[in-house]
């Protein structure tokens, strides 16, 4: 049985990209890697209790096989003290390029559970125009809310949606897309299944000359009152 007398308990709060290949690993891949960098950062992870004990560690909601992350979010405790740079270049030595922690903090030991806090996923989307059409580009600019905000299958599976030209390439833009990770009962609203979204929104594209480029999860947001908020932002 694991030992855990020490009652010096720390929860660490880390937020880590997954690039390249790694977008390719499943999510119990990632947290396989992530795990076993812990160990052999030699960082004292606390167990749960009993026969099969396990690490006190939570991630937040898987990202769609084959999507670039750069908000992956998870919360260990550990059984010492350490701030949250130190954790982070610790662990960053054990882990690939491609999988490397941007940021680290301490939260207190009751802060809420991650997995069931975070309610909003930001997708960023980059998409390019075919042509230098004007009134094209105008009709999807106005199409696009109109459509899928207000009358898709997806309107209430998302938060919000914003759309930006890019300040360099005319014929690049991006869409902002903000899906709900969490059910909430009085807005009576759906979880945003981004595979089954990219699917409608490929089809969709098609009569506009418009096709997409790249596609990242940017972010994940916890709501407080009517605010997003990072998930270092709340305790």
């Amino acid at each position: 049985m694991i030992n855990q007398k020490n009652t010096c308990k720390t929860k660490i709060r880390f937020k880590f990209y997954k690039k390249g290949e790694f977008k390719y690993l499943s999510h119990l891949d990632i947290t396989r890697i992530i795990i076993r960098a812990l160990r052999r950062a030699e960082l004292k992870i606390e167990y749960s209790l009993g026969y099969n004990p396990k690490p006190k560690i939570i991630f937040s909601i898987p990202t769609p096989l084959g999507i670039e992350s750069l908000a992956e979010y998870s919360d260990v405790i550990l059984g010492e003290k350490i701030n949250g740079q130190e954790f982070k270049k610790r662990v960053n030595l054990q882990l690939k390029p491609q999988i490397q922690i941007v940021k680290a903090k301490r939260m207190t030991i009751k802060a809420a559970n991650l997995m069931n806090d975070i309610a909003v996923s930001l997708y960023s989307i980059k998409l390019e125009s075919y042509y230098s059409d004007k009134r094209l580009l105008e009709r999807f600019y106005a199409d696009i809310e109109e459509n899928i905000m207000d009358e898709s299958d997806f309107s209430n599976s998302i938060f919000d949606l914003k759309i930006m030209q890019d300040k360099e390439d005319s014929h690049i833009f991006f869409l902002k897309l903000f899906g709900y990770a969490k059910i909430f009962t009085e807005k009576k609203n759906k979880f945003f299944k981004f595979n089954d979204f990219y699917r409608y929104f490929t089809g969709w594209l098609d009569g506009y000359n418009v096709h997409i480029k790249e596609v990242k999860k940017e972010e994940l947001f916890i709501v407080r009152g009517n605010m997003l908020k990072k998930p270092w932002d709340v305790v």
